[in-house]
Protein backbone atom coordinates (compact mmCIF):
# COMPACT_ATOMS: atom_id res chain seq x y z
CA UNK A 1 0.00 0.00 0.00
CA UNK A 2 1.36 3.34 -1.35
CA UNK A 3 1.66 5.81 1.32
CA UNK A 4 0.37 9.68 0.72
CA UNK A 5 1.78 12.61 0.97
CA UNK A 6 -0.08 13.69 3.97
CA UNK A 7 0.41 10.84 6.02
CA UNK A 8 4.13 10.97 5.36
CA UNK A 9 3.93 14.76 6.30
CA UNK A 10 2.32 13.74 10.03
CA UNK A 11 4.55 10.82 10.90
CA UNK A 12 7.63 12.97 10.09
CA UNK A 13 6.69 15.52 12.73
CA UNK A 14 5.62 13.37 15.12
CA UNK A 15 8.85 11.19 15.14
CA UNK A 16 10.71 14.48 15.53
CA UNK A 17 8.68 15.72 18.20
CA UNK A 18 8.73 12.60 19.83
CA UNK A 19 12.55 13.16 20.48
CA UNK A 20 12.03 16.68 22.13
CA UNK A 21 9.20 14.79 24.54
CA UNK A 22 11.77 11.83 24.98
CA UNK A 23 14.25 14.57 25.82
CA UNK A 24 12.15 17.20 27.70
CA UNK A 25 11.52 13.90 30.69
CA UNK A 26 15.09 14.39 31.17
CA UNK A 27 15.02 18.27 31.17
CA UNK A 28 12.11 19.11 32.93
CA UNK A 29 13.01 17.81 36.58
CA UNK A 30 15.90 19.72 36.20
CA UNK A 31 14.87 23.26 35.35
CA UNK A 32 13.24 24.81 38.76
CA UNK A 33 16.48 22.73 40.59
CA UNK A 34 19.84 21.60 39.44
CA UNK A 35 19.77 24.41 36.60
CA UNK A 36 18.34 27.15 38.11
CA UNK A 37 21.14 26.84 40.96
CA UNK A 38 23.53 26.73 38.34
CA UNK A 39 25.94 29.86 37.06
CA UNK A 40 24.79 30.33 33.39
CA UNK A 41 26.56 33.17 30.71
CA UNK A 42 24.80 36.77 30.08
CA UNK A 43 23.45 35.76 26.85
CA UNK A 44 21.76 32.18 28.28
CA UNK A 45 17.81 33.04 27.62
CA UNK A 46 15.09 32.54 30.12
CA UNK A 47 14.07 29.25 30.77
CA UNK A 48 10.58 29.45 29.35
CA UNK A 49 12.04 30.14 25.95
CA UNK A 50 13.80 26.93 25.09
CA UNK A 51 10.33 24.92 24.67
CA UNK A 52 8.52 26.85 21.85
CA UNK A 53 12.08 27.22 19.90
CA UNK A 54 12.72 23.61 20.34
CA UNK A 55 8.78 22.73 19.58
CA UNK A 56 9.53 24.92 16.39
CA UNK A 57 12.51 23.47 15.73
CA UNK A 58 11.47 19.63 15.65
CA UNK A 59 8.64 20.46 13.65
CA UNK A 60 10.92 21.80 10.96
CA UNK A 61 13.00 18.86 10.85
CA UNK A 62 9.83 16.68 10.30
CA UNK A 63 8.97 19.22 7.49
CA UNK A 64 12.75 18.52 6.14
CA UNK A 65 12.20 14.77 6.77
CA UNK A 66 8.95 14.85 4.86
CA UNK A 67 10.59 16.71 1.25
CA UNK A 68 13.17 14.23 1.15
CA UNK A 69 11.33 10.86 2.42
CA UNK A 70 8.73 12.04 -0.77
CA UNK A 71 11.42 11.57 -3.23
CA UNK A 72 11.09 8.15 -2.89
CA UNK A 73 12.61 5.64 -0.75
CA UNK A 74 13.42 3.66 -3.87
CA UNK A 75 16.62 6.18 -3.61
CA UNK A 76 19.69 5.28 -2.04
CA UNK A 77 20.58 8.76 -1.31
CA UNK A 78 17.26 9.77 0.22
CA UNK A 79 17.59 6.44 2.02
CA UNK A 80 21.29 7.93 3.40
CA UNK A 81 19.81 10.99 4.15
CA UNK A 82 16.61 9.87 6.24
CA UNK A 83 19.41 7.47 8.31
CA UNK A 84 21.84 10.86 9.17
CA UNK A 85 18.32 12.50 9.86
CA UNK A 86 17.24 9.66 12.83
CA UNK A 87 20.89 9.31 14.03
CA UNK A 88 20.72 13.47 14.40
CA UNK A 89 17.17 12.92 16.96
CA UNK A 90 19.21 10.11 18.92
CA UNK A 91 22.04 12.43 19.38
CA UNK A 92 19.90 15.28 20.38
CA UNK A 93 18.26 13.28 22.76
CA UNK A 94 21.10 11.74 24.50
CA UNK A 95 22.24 15.32 25.47
CA UNK A 96 19.40 16.36 27.03
CA UNK A 97 19.95 12.91 29.30
CA UNK A 98 23.67 14.03 29.63
CA UNK A 99 23.00 17.27 30.24
CA UNK A 100 20.04 17.67 32.27
CA UNK A 101 19.63 13.93 33.69
CA UNK A 102 23.16 13.24 34.28
CA UNK A 103 23.72 16.99 35.27
CA UNK A 104 27.32 16.63 33.35
CA UNK A 105 27.80 19.77 31.37
CA UNK A 106 31.01 18.74 30.46
CA UNK A 107 29.84 15.19 28.93
CA UNK A 108 27.27 17.08 27.15
CA UNK A 109 29.78 19.88 25.86
CA UNK A 110 31.41 16.37 24.19
CA UNK A 111 28.28 15.00 22.75
CA UNK A 112 27.37 18.27 21.13
CA UNK A 113 29.80 18.64 19.17
CA UNK A 114 29.09 15.13 17.50
CA UNK A 115 25.21 16.44 17.46
CA UNK A 116 26.22 19.82 15.43
CA UNK A 117 28.99 17.63 13.16
CA UNK A 118 25.45 14.85 12.73
CA UNK A 119 22.92 18.08 11.71
CA UNK A 120 26.09 19.27 9.04
CA UNK A 121 25.74 16.25 7.40
CA UNK A 122 22.37 16.20 7.18
CA UNK A 123 22.20 19.75 5.72
CA UNK A 124 24.33 18.35 2.99
CA UNK A 125 22.81 15.00 2.37
CA UNK A 126 19.39 16.51 2.30
CA UNK A 127 20.62 19.40 -0.10
CA UNK A 128 21.56 16.91 -2.92
CA UNK A 129 17.79 16.00 -2.63
CA UNK A 130 15.63 19.16 -1.91
CA UNK A 131 17.10 22.87 -1.45
CA UNK A 132 13.76 24.02 0.99
CA UNK A 133 14.56 21.18 3.36
CA UNK A 134 18.00 22.19 3.40
CA UNK A 135 17.16 25.94 3.88
CA UNK A 136 14.78 24.86 6.54
CA UNK A 137 17.84 22.88 8.54
CA UNK A 138 19.27 26.21 9.48
CA UNK A 139 17.62 27.50 12.03
CA UNK A 140 18.26 24.44 13.52
CA UNK A 141 22.20 24.23 13.10
CA UNK A 142 22.47 27.91 14.24
CA UNK A 143 20.81 26.96 16.87
CA UNK A 144 22.64 23.94 18.52
CA UNK A 145 25.65 26.26 17.41
CA UNK A 146 24.49 28.95 20.06
CA UNK A 147 23.53 26.01 22.53
CA UNK A 148 26.82 24.84 21.79
CA UNK A 149 28.24 28.44 22.98
CA UNK A 150 25.78 28.01 26.08
CA UNK A 151 26.94 24.58 27.31
CA UNK A 152 30.34 25.57 27.29
CA UNK A 153 30.02 28.47 29.04
CA UNK A 154 28.29 27.06 31.81
CA UNK A 155 30.81 23.96 31.96
CA UNK A 156 34.06 26.77 32.29
CA UNK A 157 31.09 28.87 35.26
CA UNK A 158 30.46 25.11 36.98
CA UNK A 159 33.43 23.64 37.46
CA UNK A 160 32.44 21.47 39.73
CA UNK A 161 28.88 20.61 38.37
CA UNK A 162 28.29 17.31 37.64
CA UNK A 163 31.32 15.72 39.24
CA UNK A 164 30.82 13.33 42.02
CA UNK A 165 28.04 14.99 43.97
CA UNK A 166 25.79 12.70 46.12
CA UNK A 167 22.13 13.04 46.40
CA UNK A 168 21.38 12.74 50.09
CA UNK A 169 17.75 10.50 50.44
CA UNK A 170 14.53 11.99 50.63
CA UNK A 171 14.28 10.74 54.03
CA UNK A 172 12.46 13.68 56.77
CA UNK A 173 12.36 14.00 60.53
CA UNK A 174 10.03 14.50 62.81
CA UNK A 175 10.77 17.67 64.64
CA UNK A 176 8.89 18.34 68.13
CA UNK A 177 6.81 21.26 66.47
CA UNK A 178 5.15 19.66 64.24
CA UNK A 179 7.98 20.45 61.30
CA UNK A 180 9.76 18.49 59.31
CA UNK A 181 13.44 18.67 58.39
CA UNK A 182 15.47 16.39 55.58
CA UNK A 183 18.97 15.35 54.97
CA UNK A 184 21.83 18.05 54.18
CA UNK A 185 25.35 18.73 53.99
CA UNK A 186 28.30 16.84 52.75
CA UNK A 187 27.53 13.71 55.18
CA UNK A 188 23.76 14.12 54.64
CA UNK A 189 22.77 14.32 58.21
CA UNK A 190 19.27 15.94 59.42
CA UNK A 191 19.18 19.55 59.23
CA UNK A 192 18.59 21.39 62.87
CA UNK A 193 14.88 21.06 63.69
CA UNK A 194 13.56 24.84 64.53
CA UNK A 195 14.22 25.65 68.20
CA UNK A 196 17.07 23.40 68.25
CA UNK A 197 20.57 25.10 69.41
CA UNK A 198 19.13 28.66 69.23
CA UNK A 199 22.05 29.49 70.47
CA UNK A 200 23.14 29.63 66.76
CA UNK A 201 20.39 32.04 65.93
CA UNK A 202 20.85 36.03 66.82
CA UNK A 203 17.57 38.14 67.33
CA UNK A 204 18.00 41.23 66.11
CA UNK A 205 16.19 44.42 65.05
CA UNK A 206 16.36 46.21 61.93
CA UNK A 207 16.94 49.94 62.90
CA UNK A 208 14.94 51.26 59.73
CA UNK A 209 11.88 49.21 59.60
CA UNK A 210 11.26 48.01 63.12
CA UNK A 211 11.56 44.31 62.21
CA UNK A 212 12.84 41.76 64.66
CA UNK A 213 13.96 38.77 62.94
CA UNK A 214 16.66 35.89 63.79
CA UNK A 215 19.37 35.03 61.70
CA UNK A 216 22.07 32.14 61.85
CA UNK A 217 25.22 33.38 63.12
CA UNK A 218 26.72 31.08 60.82
CA UNK A 219 25.85 28.77 58.17
CA UNK A 220 27.88 25.83 59.40
CA UNK A 221 29.22 25.14 56.31
CA UNK A 222 33.32 25.34 55.46
CA UNK A 223 32.87 26.24 51.82
CA UNK A 224 29.88 28.45 51.66
CA UNK A 225 30.33 32.21 54.11
CA UNK A 226 28.96 35.07 54.80
CA UNK A 227 29.78 38.39 53.36
CA UNK A 228 27.23 40.81 54.34
CA UNK A 229 25.23 39.50 57.42
CA UNK A 230 23.08 39.73 58.60
CA UNK A 231 20.51 40.50 56.07
CA UNK A 232 19.07 44.14 55.21
CA UNK A 233 15.58 43.98 55.65
CA UNK A 234 13.72 46.40 53.21
CA UNK A 235 9.24 46.82 53.02
CA UNK A 236 7.78 48.20 50.05
CA UNK A 237 4.02 49.77 50.12
CA UNK A 238 3.20 47.57 47.10
CA UNK A 239 1.50 44.61 46.36
CA UNK A 240 4.10 41.22 45.70
CA UNK A 241 5.02 40.51 42.29
CA UNK A 242 7.64 38.19 40.58
CA UNK A 243 8.79 38.16 37.06
CA UNK A 244 11.70 35.76 35.94
CA UNK A 245 13.87 37.19 33.90
CA UNK A 246 17.35 37.49 33.22
CA UNK A 247 20.94 35.64 34.11
CA UNK A 248 23.23 35.53 37.28
CA UNK A 249 25.87 36.43 35.41
CA UNK A 250 24.06 39.51 34.31
CA UNK A 251 24.09 43.53 35.39
CA UNK A 252 20.57 43.13 36.80
CA UNK A 253 21.10 39.41 38.09
CA UNK A 254 19.07 36.50 37.47
CA UNK A 255 15.49 36.06 39.03
CA UNK A 256 13.56 33.40 39.76
CA UNK A 257 9.85 32.24 41.80
CA UNK A 258 10.71 29.71 44.14
CA UNK A 259 8.53 28.21 46.17
CA UNK A 260 9.41 26.75 49.81
CA UNK A 261 6.20 25.07 51.36
CA UNK A 262 3.70 27.08 51.01
CA UNK A 263 4.86 30.75 50.43
CA UNK A 264 6.45 31.88 47.01
CA UNK A 265 9.83 34.28 46.84
CA UNK A 266 11.13 35.59 44.39
CA UNK A 267 14.83 34.95 44.23
CA UNK A 268 16.95 37.32 42.53
CA UNK A 269 20.93 36.89 42.34
CA UNK A 270 24.23 38.12 40.39
CA UNK A 271 26.99 36.44 40.63
CA UNK A 272 30.80 37.03 40.13
CA UNK A 273 33.87 35.32 40.13
CA UNK A 274 37.11 37.01 42.06
CA UNK A 275 40.33 35.00 43.80
CA UNK A 276 39.21 31.99 43.77
CA UNK A 277 35.72 32.42 44.36
CA UNK A 278 32.01 33.25 43.51
CA UNK A 279 30.55 35.86 45.40
CA UNK A 280 26.87 36.59 44.41
CA UNK A 281 24.47 38.78 45.53
CA UNK A 282 21.01 37.91 46.76
CA UNK A 283 17.33 39.18 47.26
CA UNK A 284 14.81 37.48 48.48
CA UNK A 285 11.49 38.96 48.36
CA UNK A 286 8.35 37.62 49.62
CA UNK A 287 4.73 39.14 50.61
CA UNK A 288 4.16 40.56 54.19
CA UNK A 289 1.92 38.25 55.66
CA UNK A 290 -0.72 39.02 58.53
CA UNK A 291 -0.23 38.22 62.08
CA UNK A 292 -1.66 34.81 61.83
CA UNK A 293 0.24 34.29 58.33
CA UNK A 294 -2.83 33.02 56.84
CA UNK A 295 -3.61 36.22 54.69
CA UNK A 296 -0.75 38.62 52.68
CA UNK A 297 -1.08 41.93 53.39
CA UNK A 298 -0.09 44.72 50.29
CA UNK A 299 3.11 44.72 51.39
CA UNK A 300 6.79 43.15 50.19
CA UNK A 301 9.37 42.36 52.32
CA UNK A 302 13.06 42.03 50.84
CA UNK A 303 15.66 40.29 52.60
CA UNK A 304 19.31 40.74 51.00
CA UNK A 305 22.64 39.78 51.67
CA UNK A 306 26.07 38.10 50.09
CA UNK A 307 27.54 35.05 49.91
CA UNK A 308 31.13 33.72 48.99
CA UNK A 309 31.07 29.98 47.88
CA UNK A 310 34.81 28.67 47.50
CA UNK A 311 35.54 27.27 43.82
CA UNK A 312 36.09 23.67 44.43
CA UNK A 313 38.33 23.22 41.45
CA UNK A 314 41.25 24.89 43.84
CA UNK A 315 40.77 22.04 46.17
CA UNK A 316 42.32 18.03 45.19
CA UNK A 317 40.38 15.41 47.18
CA UNK A 318 39.34 14.25 49.32
CA UNK A 319 38.55 18.31 50.08
CA UNK A 320 37.13 18.92 46.28
CA UNK A 321 34.64 16.11 46.53
CA UNK A 322 33.69 17.63 50.41
CA UNK A 323 33.45 21.20 49.08
CA UNK A 324 31.06 19.98 45.82
CA UNK A 325 29.03 17.64 48.16
CA UNK A 326 28.50 20.62 50.54
CA UNK A 327 27.28 23.34 47.76
CA UNK A 328 25.31 20.97 46.01
CA UNK A 329 23.29 20.49 48.53
CA UNK A 330 23.62 23.46 50.42
CA UNK A 331 19.58 24.49 51.15
CA UNK A 332 19.81 28.45 51.43
CA UNK A 333 15.95 28.67 50.67
CA UNK A 334 15.01 26.70 54.06
CA UNK A 335 17.14 29.02 55.84
CA UNK A 336 15.77 32.25 54.20
CA UNK A 337 12.04 31.33 55.05
CA UNK A 338 12.92 30.45 58.58
CA UNK A 339 13.93 34.11 58.86
CA UNK A 340 10.82 35.03 57.14
CA UNK A 341 8.17 33.33 59.22
CA UNK A 342 9.63 34.06 62.80
CA UNK A 343 10.16 37.64 62.13
CA UNK A 344 8.27 40.38 64.10
CA UNK A 345 6.57 43.79 62.80
CA UNK A 346 6.00 46.26 65.68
Amino acid sequence: MKMNNTLKLIIAIVVSELAGIIGSVFTTPSIAGWYAGIVKPALNPPAWVFGPVWTTLFALMGITAFLVWKKGLDRRDVKIALGIFLGQLVLNTLWSIIFFGLRSPGGALIEIIFLWLAILAMIVAFAKISKPAMWLLLPYILWVSFAGYLNYSIWQLNPSSGSGQVACTQEAKLCPDGSYVGRTGPKCEFAQCPGENNNLWITATDSKTGITFQYPKTLLTEYIHTVDWPPQIQVLNEPFTCTEAGSETARAGQTLKRMVDDRTYCVTKKSEGAAGSVYTNYAYAFPLYSTDSTQAEHKTVIFTFSLQAVQCANYDDPQKTACENEQSSFDLDSTVDRMARIMVIK
